[in-house]
């Protein structure tokens, strides 16, 4: 996914993150040692090629984009709300419902839940966290699966959400003559 051309954007899922508490499914956690050190294989990799990150304001997605070698900026597009969730109260009824797993899969099924933008809203937001910042050079935009896998469903197909993503999964996005492009394994999706 780490793009030979630059500049570009990665949209990442956060590092492997502490178990969620069942009765407290927003709880802020930190990362595993696994996390942590998924992470560090990644930095190593993307070594002297990230000019900024940004994140989610959640801990787990501060720390991932701070081991990438970068103070992230808070960036509310990427989480907490995000660029799905209209109305938070709304919004939080569905993922207490349906299981944040029922809301995704509800989303890449193409359905809008009450509270809720439409993917030909979010999408374009949620890619505007990176579009409004390529030109300070290559970046990380680090999220939540949440917001990620519905978008990746949206732009490439659903079968790009059918295995839930793992931890510092994603996607990129890089420019072309004719504006930015997204790209998942292979596939490419003009923005």
């Amino acid at each position: 996914m780490i793009l030979d051309t630059d500049p570009f954007v990665l949209f990442l899922r956060h590092g492997e993150r502490e178990p969620l508490p069942p009765d407290e499914p927003y709880k802020d956690v930190d990362l595993t040692p696994a996390g942590y050190a998924g992470v560090a294989a990644l930095a190593e990799r993307l070594a002297g090629r990230v000019a900024w990150t940004a994140a989610s304001p959640f801990l787990r997605c501060r720390v991932t984009a701070r081991g990438l070698g970068r103070e992230p900026t808070d960036d509310t597009r990427l989480g907490h709300p995000g660029p799905w969730v209209l109305d938070r109260n709304i919004a939080a009824a569905h993922f207490a419902e349906r299981t944040t797993e029922g809301v995704v899969r509800a989303q890449v099924a193409g359905l809008v839940l009450p509270g809720m933008r439409p993917a030909s809203e979010a999408v374009p937001l949620l890619l505007s966290t990176g579009i409004d910042r390529i030109n300070r050079g290559s970046g990380v935009c680090v999220s939540h699966d949440a917001v990620i896998m519905p978008a990746m469903a949206f732009l490439f197909g659903a079968d790009a959400a059918e295995e839930w993503l793992a931890p510092l999964g994603g996607f990129a996005l890089y420019l072309r003559e004719g504006g930015p492009v997204a790209v998942w394994r292979g596939r490419e999706c003009p923005c």
